[in-house]
């Protein structure tokens, strides 16, 4: 074999066993807007979402005002190989209920902790694909008592499509995910699936003390430049009980854009859930999120 050909075979190995980082800027896979990175780097950022509903009890209507902020760190230990941290707060607004007029106060969620898997592979095509693996758990730091509970609750509620586990109090979650996105100059697809168990302690109300969660996302997208994406995600957590949202399933659609580079990342989105329960209330939100890559 010439020299050169010899270079070219050489290179092609290592484009297809490097990590998902490697040259970011032309050929990194995409940041989606509430999913996980699979681009392998090291990261730490801020998410926020504002979420709106209204209850409509028999005699009166209560207004919703949820926010919450995430301070996210994602760190690349060695190739291929990530350990991630989420430290939640909430607060909720409640305007027109006659019981908590001043409700509420910041309320802590559950401490988040995990570690993710990423392989990246090289087609003949030019096109490129991450597969991974996350496992990560939330001890139950979550405020449970007076007004911050309420905030941590209507957080867990508001956040059901996505992830309730990182704010209900009073409840320890595990997550095991799969998640790969197939990607190339022009486009890209993003999907997860994975299970959630939820472990409850006594002071949790019902009679549960576990329950399950089965977690799908799918993600597609436009690479408008190497930097920008526009970006349509449709997430479902389908729970075996109905703690959370009082209904078996939890649905929305989060449509935004993404900016990412190799020195930092930003993302709008609007938060739109689709399944009855949450659009009987006329749930709404919006989110963004920006952060610092190193």
């Amino acid at each position: 074999m010439s020299c050169p050909r010899l270079l070219a075979a050489t290179a092609l190995v290592a484009l297809s066993s490097a990590p998902a980082a490697a040259d970011y800027t032309p050929v990194a896979p995409v940041r989606p807007l509430t999913m996980s990175d699979p681009s392998g780097l090291s990261a730490i950022g801020l998410d926020f979402q504002l979420t709106k509903w209204t209850e409509h009890p028999p005699l009166l209507n209560v207004d919703f005002t949820s926010v919450t902020l995430d301070v996210a760190a994602d760190i690349k230990l060695a190739p291929h190989w990530m350990i991630l941290a989420r430290l939640p707060v909430s607060h909720v607004s409640i305007d027109g209920d006659p019981i908590n007029p001043d409700c509420c106060d910041f309320a802590l969620g559950n401490v988040t902790l995990g570690g993710r898997g990423l392989w990246a592979t090289l087609f003949d095509s030019g096109s490129r694909a991450v597969v991974g693996g996350e496992l990560s758990f939330s001890i139950p730091t979550a405020s449970d008592g007076g007004s911050r509970a309420i905030s941590a609750g209507t957080a867990a509620f508001a956040q059901a499509p996505h992830d309730p586990g990182r704010y209900a109090p009073n409840t320890t979650t595990v997550r095991l995910t799969t998640l790969a996105q197939f990607y190339s100059r022009w486009f890209l697809l993003h999907g997860e699936v994975g299970m959630q168990l939820y472990f409850y302690d006594g002071d949790a109300p019902g009679n549960d003390s576990s329950d399950i969660g089965i977690r799908l996302a799918l993600a597609a997208g436009i690479r408008a430049t190497y930097k920008v994406a526009i970006l349509g995600e449709l997430s479902s957590m389908l729970f075996y009980s109905n703690k959370f949202t009082g209904s078996d399933s939890a649905t929305s659609l989060d449509l935004g854009v993404r900016y990412g580079s190799g020195g930092g990342f930003f993302g709008l989105r609007f938060y739109l859930p689709v399944n009855q329960e949450l659009r009987d209330v006329d749930m709404f939100g919006v989110g963004l999120d920006a952060g610092l890559r190193f």
